[in-house]
């Protein structure tokens, strides 16, 4: 019911999308729609249950019905098995999808076998999700005894999934990890081969799935994969619209821009340069309503749930930060070096290299930029300003913390939290490294190499 009640949001904005794009945008929206579902019954006072998330659903699949059909028969041809011919078949391309599916394989068969054991899933998320079950509603009981844990100023996506999984009669709601696990690879890929070869499109899925720290986070029940998710689809969509200008992608950005706030707070530098974004790129056609229009949507979710914990909760997203802003130059340093070691070989603090933690994700785009300098303009020089004012923002966010407050040095935050934020990062920079001239001349290269010409 999940991807069948996605899709009648997606169809929604268009009909265009390809198969791949329908399965992993339709999971992202659907277990969104069943968070904002109990969001709207816990504000007006109305338990939900099994039965009211199935009707809402089934109300929302029976409005979108005609396009959902229509949808089908534009695309039913596209779903069939292709002939394969072992002449013909592509075997590089082979190779690289077996080794994604034998990873993604591994990875979800660990995921799905071992029991919730993280700290913060045990202490927090799993417990939310569980109790929000039992009582139906957000606002639960734990609230009044301070045992929420450190997810219960977090927006309701994530444990509202997870309550919806108990819901539904999951023993293990752990299914979630892997779900969103494979929206995230599937969207990535999906949106790759609208630019380039299957074997570069595949190559840079494997690499996306390979990154060492964020395979093994997707056999855990924490937050990071779903944000991931939720962030990468908000970005390469906003990517394809720059590129493509449909309309489509420009407002399916938004949404999920807005499902990324509602994923996690501390995404809000993505959703500010997704807006400056596509306001830097309307005001040149003066367009002021579109840009209105996908602020206001981009936002929406972050306004919400701050209104929301400080008039139902009572408890400010302001509590975590300094009370006086100045400059700790020590501080600075520390999170400056800390960065640099994410991003490259070097070794700073106890936390391990960034090579080791994740793999060529960094370093290989970084690579790819400097040799395709001669073209940024040409790949849309925007893109990485996107990445680049998302990272500052998400930067200052960690800089502003008080570490009393936190009850953690700052070097304990960025070896744990900021680290694991950096996951959002990743599926943005191996698109436009794969999207790039540089990158695009290769695989041809590949292509030609292939095929004897």
């Amino acid at each position: 019911m999940l991807y069948v009640t996605g899709a009648s949001i997606l169809v929604r904005f268009g009909t265009r999308f390809s198969w791949k794009e329908m399965i992993s945008f339709s999971f992202l929206l659907g277990i969104a729609a069943q968070t904002f579902f109990m969001f709207i019954a816990d504000l007006i006072g109305f338990g939900f249950t099994q039965l009211v998330l199935f009707f809402a659903s089934f109300a929302l699949v029976i409005f979108s019905y005609d396009l959902l059909y229509s949808y089908y028969q534009e695309h039913k041809q596209d779903i069939k098995l292709p002939a394969i011919s072992l002449g013909s078949l592509n075997y590089p391309a082979a190779l690289l999808f077996l080794l994604i599916l034998v990873l993604f394989y591994i990875i979800a068969q660990k995921n799905l076998y071992w029991p919730a054991a993280e700290h913060d899933s045990i202490a927090s998320f799993d417990k939310l999700g569980m109790v929000m079950a039992l009582e139906g509603k957000i606002k639960i009981s734990l609230f009044q005894y301070n045992l929420q844990g450190s997810g219960g100023i977090y927006p309701p996506l994530f444990h509202g999934g997870i309550a919806y999984m108990y819901l539904f009669g999951a023993e293990s709601p752990k299914i979630i990890t892997t779900l969103f696990y494979a929206s995230l690879l599937l969207s990535f890929y999906a949106l790759c081969k609208k630019y380039v070869s299957a074997i570069n499109a595949l190559f840079f899925t494997l690499l996306l799935e390979m990154v060492p720290e964020m395979y093994s986070h997707a056999a855990l029940l924490l937050g990071n994969i779903p944000t991931t998710a939720n962030v990468a689809a908000a970005g390469i969509t906003l990517f394809y619209w720059i590129d493509k200008r449909e309309n489509a992608y420009l407002w399916l950005s938004a949404a999920f821009v807005a499902l990324s706030l509602w994923t996690r707070n501390d995404t809000v530098g993505f959703a500010v340069a997704a807006v400056a974004l596509v306001a830097w790129v309307l005001a040149k056609e003066k367009d002021w309503k579109r840009i209105a229009i996908y602020a206001a949507v981009s936002f929406s979710t972050l306004i919400l749930w701050t209104l929301y914990l400080q008039l139902k909760i009572d408890i400010p997203q302001s509590s975590r930060f300094v009370d006086h802003f100045g400059f700790d130059a020590h501080k600075m340093e520390v999170m400056i070096l800390y960065v640099l070691s994410m991003i490259s070989w070097l070794q700073f603090g106890t936390m391990s290299p960034g090579h080791l933690l994740y793999g060529l994700a960094f370093i290989l785009p970084i690579i790819i930029i400097l040799l395709n300098i001669k073209n940024i303009r040409k790949d849309h020089a925007e893109k990485l300003l996107f990445i680049l004012i998302s990272f500052v923002v998400y930067f200052l966010i960690f800089y502003m913390l008080d570490e009393k407050k936190q009850a953690a040095p700052i070097s304990e935050l960025m070896e744990s939290s900021f680290k694991r934020g950096m996951f959002c990062f990743i599926p943005l920079l191996l698109f436009y490294a794969s999207t790039s001239s540089v990158a695009n001349s290769f695989s041809t290269w590949v292509e030609n190499f292939r095929l004897g010409k």
